[in-house]
């Protein structure tokens, strides 16, 4: 069960690289448009700034599944350092109770207020670019998809892998 999880864990996240990667590139290619225009032509377009923007936001949407699978985000690193040192297991304990806790809050949110603000009944389109903005509120709607299913999958990694030895 171990190695089917892995490799689907593996996959999970090739996709989610691969998708924050393009989201990435079209991020470096709209500032650089952007800098490029403002230093050498007349005057700069208005659409770098909003796809950029929305690059961005979609970005950081599909990023924040892999920083849950890699354990990537901020913290406190004297308390895990710490804690690995003195006792592996209760670092793992403490890591599923944070995650557990972050689960839950997300679910809450994804049940009580996304679809209320992700799928507005108006219609309203961005300025420069005319694009729908249901669009770009789809990505905190997907946000809140992407970051349960990483913090479930972590936590069936770390649940299947309690009882095995540690590598010396």
């Amino acid at each position: 069960m171990k190695k089917g999880l892995d490799k689907f864990i593996k996959v999970y996240m090739e996709i989610l690289y691969a998708l924050s990667s393009v989201f990435y590139a079209g991020f470096c290619f709209c500032v650089l448009v952007q800098v490029i225009s403002r230093n050498f032509l007349p005057n700069a377009p208005s659409w770098t700034e909003e796809l950029a923007r929305y690059s961005f936001i979609y970005m950081v949407a599909f990023g924040v599944g892999l920083a849950a699978l890699k354990h990537e985000f901020v913290n406190v690193e004297f308390l895990g350092d710490f804690l690995k040192s003195k006792n592996q297991k209760a670092l793992d304990v403490l890591n599923l109770v944070i995650e557990v806790i972050i689960l839950a809050m997300c679910l809450i949110i994804l049940v009580m207020a996304e679809p209320k603000y992700c799928f507005p009944t108006f219609a309203m389109n961005s300025t420069a670019t005319n694009i729908s903005m249901k669009y770009i509120y789809f990505s905190q709607f997907l946000t809140f998809i992407i970051l349960p299913v990483s913090y479930v999958l972590d936590i069936v990694r770390t649940l299947v892998g309690w009882t095995e030895k540690p590598a010396a």
